[in-house]
């Protein structure tokens, strides 16, 4: 889902990036979905003794290796149209890309934090519900499951290809950390602070990226009473299904017109009744 606006320039994405790109698409889209069981139970049957948190590791840090052997030894059984995706997916993305600024999403313009710094209108805010597994510590057993939303502003949008038929927009953002630059307030208005935010060091398992479509725009404004923060408020996608939805028919006032009455001049009293005259005499 998206549309890039202005052409687009094309580039080269680099090993690590599009091996991150590659790992949040294959976790993200329906098609893939019944195969990470598949491969969280082929860990579990190798590591009978490992914890809940190690097979996820291991899930996250070896399923795209897994995948591509999965779908390599299925295409030799069967073929399908949806066996050609799959097979597509887990070649993964070449490193020829798009790069654009702006781009259309859901009916919402969005631009990168570079450009809009000068601009009248905000379109670099984004938030990001996602169903996330959490633990306490190290040494947790039993995690948390729960809708989590992530706020950022746009770093980049790039179009990545992984054949002529299959393709993902891409948003590179920088994340707030949700431990330290994020809080409600009395009011229960949502804040975020910048200046905190999450993967400040390079790793291999970052994920500033998300699928475009997962995203929905927010506008950041500046709270006066807090240097630092700022206050979240949430963007209603602007395309035609939406538009029409929040249209509500409002009762027009009509003139009642009786044309079998006609009223003529000579039919109407142009006395005012109920306050005392005065007599006129003429000199």
């Amino acid at each position: 889902m998206g549309r890039g606006l202005y052409g687009g320039t094309r580039c080269i994405v680099d090993k690590d990036t599009l091996l991150k790109i590659h790992r949040y698409v294959l976790s993200n889209i329906d098609v893939v979905a019944p195969y990470h069981e598949i491969h969280y139970a082929t860990i579990r049957r190798k590591k009978p003794r490992a914890t809940l948190r190690e097979i996820q590791n291991i899930h996250n840090q070896s399923f795209d290796v897994w995948f591509r052997s999965y779908v390599q030894n299925l295409g030799r059984a069967t073929e399908s149209d949806v066996l050609v995706e799959l097979m597509a997916l887990a070649d993964g993305p070449i490193p020829h890309a798009k790069r654009y600024n702006p781009c259309i999403v859901g009916g919402c313009r969005y631009r990168v934090k570079s450009k809009d710094i000068d601009k009248k209108t905000q379109c670099s805010g984004v938030v990001v519900n996602a169903d996330t597994m959490s633990f306490a510590s190290a040494k947790d057993l039993n995690p948390h499951t729960g809708t989590v939303s992530y706020y950022g502003v746009l770093k980049d949008i790039l179009e990545i290809q992984y054949s002529k038929d299959t393709r993902f927009f891409m948003f590179e953002c920088d994340w707030v950390d949700n431990e330290k630059g994020l809080k409600q307030d009395e009011f229960k208005f949502t804040l975020v602070n910048f200046n905190h935010l999450m993967y400040t060091k390079n790793l291999p398992t970052n994920e500033p990226f998300v699928l475009a479509s997962q995203a929905q725009q927010v506008w950041y404004i500046h709270d006066l009473s807090e240097a630092n923060w700022n206050v979240v408020v949430t963007m209603a996608r602007r395309d035609n299904y939406d538009v029409y939805s929040t249209i509500e028919a409002e009762p027009h006032s009509r003139l009642q017109l009786d044309d079998n009455n006609p009223t003529r001049n000579e039919d109407v009293c142009w006395v005012r009744e109920g306050v005392e005259g005065c007599l006129l005499t003429r000199q």
